[in-house]
């Protein structure tokens, strides 16, 4: 009898303590760290994985770049090569007049001046439209089609000399003329969307806003002078020594 009530007594305080713990506010010390900490742990490795994709995944631009440039690629097979505008204009005959060539320096300014302006007045306008994200991505691509079908017509004609002479048919004026274009379209990048919102509290005033529109026109300037002092000074001389190579 006595053995009985023991186990009487034992089953009623596990019931109580079950019961206690059921109707208690406190969370079960020994459960809800491990269940925290893997709640943190996950929350840190989804964090992880977007900062991961954002840095692996190529930007807009160079993707369509690189769709242009491709599309240059399969249009130079597909037309084998002969109506490529690239191989008449450099051919051998022109390159060995290249070799010693003297420029006409103030002919060639005005020239790449009124070239330039045309594609600056033309630039503007597309980045002023109501549709100048499209236009930005537009020319992005053109240029890679451009440059993609220079680059394979003229490895084709000289191998892989012909990657030298591209790079000197470009820079370093390429380099002022592309930053450029990106100052010109810099709305519409997609990769600054954050810094333009951040951008917008802060121009919130007219004053400062004509500031930065300000800089911005002389920032343009500036790379647009540069760029054709660039062509016209420096990149002759550039593919003067390419031509060089070419027998």
């Amino acid at each position: 009898m006595k053995w009985w009530m023991n186990r009487f007594d034992t089953e009623v305080q596990s019931k109580n303590a079950v019961t206690n713990n059921v109707g208690s506010d406190q969370p079960d010390q020994n459960v809800s760290p491990k269940v925290s900490q893997g709640t943190q742990d996950q929350d840190a490795y989804i964090d992880y994985r977007k900062l991961h994709y954002k840095n692996t995944i190529p930007d807009n631009r160079v993707l369509v770049f690189l769709t242009g440039f491709c599309m240059g690629m399969v249009f130079f097979y597909l037309s084998g090569g002969k109506d490529a505008s690239a191989g008449s204009l450099l051919d051998s005959e022109h390159l060995t007049l290249m070799q010693n060539f003297e420029v006409n320096r103030l002919g060639l300014f005005e020239y790449v001046m009124g070239l330039r302006l045309k594609q600056l007045l033309f630039g503007t306008i597309c980045a002023l439209s109501s549709i100048a994200g499209l236009m930005a991505y537009s020319i992005m691509g053109w240029c890679g089609f451009e440059i993609g079908l220079i680059i394979f017509t003229l490895v084709y004609q000289y191998g892989m000399k012909g990657i030298l002479l591209t790079f000197s048919m470009f820079l370093p004026q390429g380099i002022c003329y592309g930053i450029l274009f990106l100052v010109l379209f810099r709305k519409y990048w997609e990769s600054d969307k954050k810094c333009c919102h951040n951008e917008v509290t802060i121009k919130s005033e007219m004053q400062h806003q004509r500031m930065e529109q300000i800089k911005t026109f002389f920032l343009v300037f500036l790379l647009f002078i540069s760029g054709i002092l660039c062509e016209v000074y420096i990149n002759p001389e550039i593919m003067r020594k390419i031509a060089l190579l070419f027998p």
